[in-house]
C-alpha cells in the first residue's frame, strides 16, 4: 500500500487499550462490566471495536481504571476518525482516472500544491486545491462554463478547470468593493489610455483599476492542453473575476483579450463562465465581445480611415497612425493580420512579444 503523509494504514481500536488494563489489574470483562454496570456483551464489543465509547461509558471507565474521561473520548474519536480516513484513502483510486489529464508536474513547479510522485497524494493535494471530496468535476462551477471544447484532440478540460480554479484561489486573497458595472464601463477609457504601452509593463495599473469596479484580474500563463486565452465571469454576486493567459505570446492578443473579457462583464449573462479559446467558429456572443474588443482598440470607422487611406502599407504609416490614436504598433499590425489586409509575416518586428 502506498504511503500517504498523515494516514495510518494498521488502526487499533481503543478495545486495546482497555485490554492491556484489565490485564495490569488482574480482571476480566466481566469484572469490568460489574464495575461499570455495563453489559458483558457490549464490553466485548467495544473492546472488540464494534460498539463506541460513548461519554457515559468514559466517565465510568475513569472511576474504574482512574484515567480521565476525555482521554477515552480523545482515543475514540481518534480511532473513528482513523476508521474514515481509512475508507477515503481505499476511495482514492476512483479519482485516478483524472490524473491522466490534469499537468499536475506543472501546477507542482508553479507552486499549486505539493510536488509527488505518488499518484494518492496527488489525489489528496488536488482535492485540497479544489476544496472538494472528490474529483468528479461535476461541479457548478463546469455547468456555468460557455464554451465550445476546443478541436485540438489534445484539450483536456480538467486542466482548464485547474487554471480557472487557480485564478479563484488568487482572486480570494484580496477583499474587493462591490461589483459596479456602470463604474467598469466608466474605466475602460481609462485603461485604454495604457494601451500605447506593453501590457504587462502597466498591468499593476490595469488591476487597481479593475479592483475599484469589484474585478480582480488575474494573469497567469496557460496550462497544457488548455488553449485559452482569457476568462470573465461573476464569482459572486459583489465580485468578477477576469484571467488573461499568455497564448499567443504577443502583446496585441493580451490586450485585446482583456478588452474581449471586459465586454463579455457589460453585455452578457452574469451567470455564465464564458472562456475565450482559439476555434475556428465563434458563436455570436464571442462575435459581439471580439467587436467591442477591436471598436474600443481602434473603432472601425478610424481602422476603415487607415486601410483606405494605403498608409498601412510601409513601417513609417502604421508607425504615425499608431502615435496619432496613442495605441502601440503591434495591436495596429495585429489587427492588419487578422483582417488580412497584410501577410502573417509582414512587420512582425513591430509586435511586441513576451517571453
Amino acid at each position: 500500500m502506498s504511503k500517504v503523509k498523515g494516514f495510518v494504514e494498521y488502526v487499533i481500536a481503543p478495545g486495546e487499550t482497555i485490554l492491556e488494563l484489565l490485564e495490569v489489574h488482574g480482571m476480566t470483562q466481566l469484572d469490568l462490566a460489574n464495575k461499570t454496570g455495563i453489559n458483558k456483551k457490549t464490553i466485548n464489543e467495544i473492546i472488540k471495536g464494534k460498539a463506541p465509547i460513548t461519554t457515559a461509558t468514559a466517565l465510568k471507565l475513569e472511576y474504574v481504571f482512574n484515567i480521565p474521561a476525555s482521554f477515552w473520548n480523545n482515543l475514540e474519536s481518534e480511532y473513528r476518525e482513523s476508521i474514515e480516513r481509512k475508507k477515503d484513502y481505499d476511495s482514492l483510486v476512483d479519482d485516478e482516472v483524472y490524473l491522466e489529464n490534469i499537468p499536475y508536474a506543472e501546477m507542482a513547479r508553479r507552486n499549486w500544491v505539493e510536488p509527488t510522485r505518488d499518484a494518492k497524494e496527488k489525489i489528496i493535494n488536488l482535492r485540497k486545491f479544489f476544496s472538494v471530496a472528490s474529483l468528479s468535476f461535476d461541479t457548478e462551477l463546469k455547468s456555468r462554463l460557455a464554451f465550445r471544447k476546443s478541436n485540438n484532440d489534445n484539450f483536456s478540460f480538467e486542466s482548464l478547470l485547474c487554471w480557472i480554479r487557480y485564478g479563484e484561489i488568487q482572486s480570494s486573497k484580496d477583499v474587493y468593493p462591490k461589483y459596479n458595472e456602470e463604474k467598469l464601463s466608466n474605466s475602460v477609457s481609462e485603461i485604454r489610455d495604457l494601451v500605447s504601452k506593453p501590457f504587462l509593463s502597466v498591468l499593476d495599473e490595469i488591476k487597481s483599476i479593475l479592483t475599484d469596479c469589484g474585478i480582480s484580474l488575474v494573469y497567469e500563463p496557460h496550462l497544457p492542453n488548455t488553449y485559452v486565452n482569457g476568462v470573465a465571469y461573476k464569482m459572486t454576486s459583489d465580485k468578477a473575476i477576469i484571467m488573461i493567459s499568455d497564448r499567443g505570446k504577443k502583446d496585441d492578443i493580451l490586450w485585446f483579450t482583456l478588452f474581449h473579457e471586459i465586454g463579455h462583464l457589460l453585455k452578457h449573462s452574469k451567470k455564465e463562465i464564458f472562456v475565450d479559446q482559439e476555434k475556428d467558429e465563434k458563436n455570436d456572443i464571442e462575435l459581439e465581445a471580439d467587436e467591442y474588443s477591436r471598436n474600443v482598440l481602434i473603432s472601425d470607422r478610424i481602422f476603415n480611415d487607415f486601410v483606405n487611406s494605403k498608409r498601412y502599407m510601409t513601417e513609417r504609416g502604421i508607425k504615425a497612425f499608431a502615435k496619432e490614436n496613442n495605441i502601440s504598433t503591434g495591436i495596429v499590425v495585429g489587427r492588419l493580420q487578422k483582417e488580412k489586409y497584410i501577410g502573417w509575416n509582414e512587420f512582425n518586428d513591430l509586435i511586441t512579444r513576451i517571453s
